[in-house]
């Protein structure tokens, strides 16, 4: 029933929105499951080997997964009236559409390498391929000027919810750039480590089981910043961003490693997407540690009351309070209201 209500009330652009990457993440899928179908059909070793031949499967569950969550990043974003959140969808469908582009030249060199069947198979892919990164940017510009229909029906109720405070919104924003991030932080670091244990590790090599544990802490990291943040946690958000800088070593160290001269021959073939993948990584970091410390230094101003007011009526716009919570922490009438 709430969700019934919350599409009735949801605005026309945000259910454009919706239907629109419920479109893409379909076109998507069936083009990324005809490459794979072909592949698979008409070369015979594409699991042959532990790396190079496993490209087409991994860009394949990548770019699925991609459509898949950024999915949930609008519908998600629309149904809280979040511009912060449908913002940030547009960049990462930008950098899922990257994601498309290097496979391209990637899965081109790869195919054409097999002297038997190659030159058969990469001109039956190669129009779907450019067909999917065609979706996607199409699709990018077309999310783009929807974010910017949605940022105006929703920066009013926006307003409303937060009050008149200038500084409970300049937190507010960090807060909710903060949350989002988060939900970078999972696909980005989920992706690395899952291309990086089968592109380019071996079961027999030190870094497998790190690599593989490197996993579930990372989950466990993020579920523990995003319960601190809501809590303000001043000793869990630290420890968070201490964990982060050690990413940050962490992803530095395996860029460096990548051009180790006597790891050529490991990374050798997917020696560019991983560096893009790890540079992506550190920007993302970046930002996060960047919003971790600047939320960390709003705790104790009054936006975890706010907060508390409207939790469970975000995606209700015409359920709002009349009174919001100023920088000391107290509650004022909305004028607005």
């Amino acid at each position: 029933m709430a969700i019934s209500e919350s599409l009735q009330k949801m605005p026309l652009a945000g259910r454009v929105c919706c239907c629109f990457a419920a479109l893409q993440a379909l076109a998507v899928i069936g083009l990324e499951t005809s490459i794979l179908v072909i592949v698979l059909q008409k070369m015979e070793n594409v699991f042959a080997s532990w790396s190079s031949d496993k490209g087409v499967a991994i860009y394949f569950l990548l770019l699925v997964i991609a459509s898949l969550f950024g999915l949930f990043l609008m519908v998600g974003g629309v149904m809280n009236g979040d511009t912060i959140q449908i913002i940030g969808f547009c960049l990462f469908n930008l950098f899922a559409m990257t994601l498309a582009i290097f496979r391209f030249y990637q899965v081109r060199t790869w195919i054409q390498a097999d002297i038997f069947v190659g030159f058969e198979v990469y001109p039956m892919v190669k129009n779907i391929m450019v067909a999917s990164i065609g979706v996607m940017a199409g699709m990018t510009a077309v999310f783009g000027i929807l974010a910017y229909l949605l940022y105006i029906a929703f920066g009013w109720e926006i307003y409303k919810r937060v009050g008149a405070d200038l500084k409970i919104r300049r937190m507010y924003v960090n807060y909710r750039t903060l949350v989002f991030l988060l939900k970078i932080d999972f696909f980005v670091f989920l992706g690395f480590a899952v291309s990086y244990i089968i592109l380019v590790l071996k079961s027999s090599d030190p870094e497998f089981g790190i690599t593989v544990a490197f996993v579930p802490v990372t989950l466990s990291v993020l579920v523990l910043a995003f319960w601190g943040l809501r809590r303000e946690s001043v000793a869990t958000m630290w420890t968070f961003i201490f964990l982060l800088c050690g990413s940050t070593a962490y992803f530095v160290y395996k860029c460096a490693r990548m051009y180790d001269p006597k790891q050529e021959a490991k990374f050798l073939t997917q020696r560019p997407m991983m560096t893009y993948y790890t540079v992506i990584s550190l920007v993302v970091i970046s930002a996060t540690l960047h919003q971790a410390v600047s939320c960390l230094a709003n705790f104790g101003y009054g936006l975890k009351e706010r907060i508390e007011i409207t939790r469970g009526k975000r995606s209700d716009m015409e359920q709002i309070q009349d009174y919001y919570v100023n920088a000391a922490g107290d509650r004022r009438m909305n004028l607005e209201g």
